[in-house]
């Protein structure tokens, strides 16, 4: 019986299908811990997953945490009430799970957001995009997304 299920494990992360957050591998976090880009498929009015976005992110051991523009497909499906997603990681047809996404408009969501991207991505945000986010979050043109596996 545990072949079977290891087998079919194995065929799911090989299609890469979705894989439940509770059974995340050890794999998905290691990508999560160390990739530079997620993939997030947003859900349409139709149901459907919208095509997938690469994105900068930060993961914190229980969510995927993006700051992105309020005009984002992302944002703007959040509003109207679908937040679900679907976040691949390796690439965009890699392994992948759902999540539950939520609009965080809090200084101290913006302020860690910040400060994990600085640390993960060093000068490349520090000197490019630091700024930009600051002033895209106390413009209202940007918001920090937090993506909780389901």
């Amino acid at each position: 019986m545990r072949r079977i299920w290891l087998a079919a494990a194995a065929a799911i992360l090989a299609t890469g299908a979705t894989v439940p957050a509770a059974e995340l591998s050890s794999g998905i976090v290691t990508h999560l811990e160390e990739d530079p880009y997620v993939y997030i498929s947003s859900t349409r009015k139709s149901g459907e997953l919208g095509t997938p976005a690469e994105i900068w992110f930060s993961w914190d051991g229980n969510q995927v945490i993006v700051g992105t523009s309020v005009e984002s497909y992302r944002v703007k499906r959040i509003k109207a009430g679908r937040p679900g997603a679907k976040i691949a990681v390796q690439n965009a047809q890699g392994p992948s799970f759902r999540a539950t996404g939520a609009l965080d408009t809090s200084k101290a969501a913006q302020d860690q957001m910040i400060e994990m991207f600085a640390t993960k991505y060093g000068d490349r945000f520090k000197e490019s995009w630091q700024q930009k986010f600051r002033e895209g979050f106390a413009q209202g043109t940007r918001v920090v997304v937090r993506y909780t596996p389901e």
